[in-house]
């Protein structure tokens, strides 16, 4: 406003340009109201300000899936949350990759994996997506809240990447989508389907006694531990309907970290706090990224990830490129 009204000023024209500077700001202020009185951005169909508009700003915060408090019930021994004591049978038929995620990730194609121990090096098999069956219904049901996160980010990534529709914006907790994927994670490990090469992982951790408590609440994840972009400014992603993870291990051959590639997107997930000695690829890395702008010539997108950390969180801005 300052330097609007000073180039204003200087040009002569002070009570026209005041007028125009009213307007402005009154139309401004109907588009924030239209904003707030809509639909959040978090998918809720609650309306903005009774939802994830805090008065200050955007702000959605993790689910709270309690599954540490479940009343005791019994043990199926299958399940990988065993030990707490709060199983129901049966085992359940879970995807290791959410059925949700697989479904936006296939549009109307195929279902596609590689990588796995039992295909051959550089195969690739069509095939439904695999399932793990390591989960009582219980707590398969429990941990539901970070599919439906996970459901909501990709499907929102893959229409801002592929459609230029106006300005769009979505919301969701980071932690969510972090636990996600140590959800899916944790799934492939207990069922064997992680490898180095050929060999197939055990399936350890190196925080195993951890995961449930890193599963349950964002809380029990340690300083420094947490989902890094690792791509530069300047680097070129392909919009991809592709989503790849790979374990990273330490000396005992226990999952230390995740490499991941979402849509393009490179990050890596650690479950500890990093040593950059052993991670080279994290130094200058964005560290819980705060949203993921996609600009096009005629509008922006949005997807912001909110976090509790009280850290500040740089963007991830993406120019969009026409193929040449």
């Amino acid at each position: 406003m300052q330097k609007a009204h000073s180039q204003n000023r200087l040009a002569g024209h002070a009570q026209p340009n005041f007028d125009l500077q009213c307007a402005a700001m009154g139309e401004a202020k109907r588009k924030r109201e239209a904003v707030l009185n809509g639909p959040c951005p978090c998918g809720s169909r609650k309306t903005a300000r009774l939802c994830c508009f805090n008065g200050q700003g955007w702000h959605k915060p993790p689910a709270v899936l309690g599954f540490k408090t479940l009343p005791a019930t019994g043990r199926v021994e299958k399940c990988y949350m065993k030990e707490l004591g709060s199983c129901v049978a049966p085992i359940s038929a879970e995807h290791i990759i959410s059925d949700s995620v697989c479904r936006v990730l296939m549009g109307d194609g195929e279902f596609s994996i590689s990588g796995v121990p039992w295909l051959e090096a550089g195969e690739t098999k069509i095939m439904a997506p695999p399932q793990a069956t390591c989960l009582c219904t219980k707590h398969n049901s429990a941990l539901s809240p970070l599919d439906a996160a996970a459901h909501y980010f990709f499907a929102s990534l893959k229409s801002y990447l592929e459609h230029d529709a106006g300005s769009r914006h979505a919301i969701l907790s980071g932690h969510d989508l972090e636990r996600w994927i140590l959800k899916i994670a944790k799934a492939a490990a207990v069922s064997r389907n992680l490898a180095r090469g050929r060999e197939r992982l055990s399936g350890a951790f190196s925080r195993d006694e951890a995961i449930l408590d890193m599963l349950d609440d964002p809380r029990h994840w340690s300083e420094g531990a947490g989902l890094y972009c690792i791509m530069n400014t300047g680097d070129i992603a392909e919009n991809t309907p592709r989503f790849q993870f790979q374990p990273l291990t330490d000396e005992h051959d226990e999952i230390k970290a995740l490499a991941i590639n979402i849509m393009g997107f490179r990050f890596e997930l650690l479950l500890e706090a990093p040593d950059l000695s052993n991670h080279p690829s994290l130094i200058g890395a964005r560290y819980r990224p705060s949203r993921i702008l996609i600009s096009y010539p005629t509008s922006t997108n949005w997807v912001t990830l909110s976090w509790e950390d009280d850290k500040k969180h740089e963007e991830l801005t993406v120019q969009w490129l026409q193929r040449r």
